[in-house]
């Protein structure tokens, strides 16, 4: 017992009840589709949007890869992997950021396809 009379054990019995019952919510939404269609949605809307678009274009314009002498005389292959080492972390940041945004809005397109989905599934227990 605590000191406030609530039983450890049974707390912590709730506890991995709760966490059962999400394992068994994202085990559902993975086997029916959901999980593959809000992939799809997410990296559709955030390759479409202007703000990751502006912030790619701009870390690439700022780029000191391509501004080093010589940039212009190396092997194509050379030089994306350099630009991918010196911008991929900004860019997968800035990706993550807008796909956070897209996935807890829920009156957006693909939150609202989360939140829908998991309502679905609550009443259907």
């Amino acid at each position: 017992m605590t000191a406030g009379g609530v039983d450890d054990a049974e707390v912590a019995a709730a506890h991995r009840e709760s966490i059962e019952a999400e394992k068994a919510m994202v085990d559902a939404l993975r086997k029916d589709g959901t999980f593959e269609r809000v992939r799809k949605a997410l990296i559709a809307r955030c390759v479409a949007d202007g703000g990751v678009r502006a912030k790619v274009a701009e870390l690439v314009d700022a780029s000191e890869t391509l501004r080093q002498r010589g940039a212009a005389g190396a092997k194509f292959e050379e030089l994306v992997d350099r630009l991918r080492e010196e911008v991929e972390k900004d860019v997968m940041v800035t990706f993550a950021d807008k796909a956070w945004e897209l996935m807890t809005d829920e009156r957006g397109e693909v939150g609202g396809m989360i939140a829908e989905a998991v309502q679905k599934r609550l009443g259907e227990r």
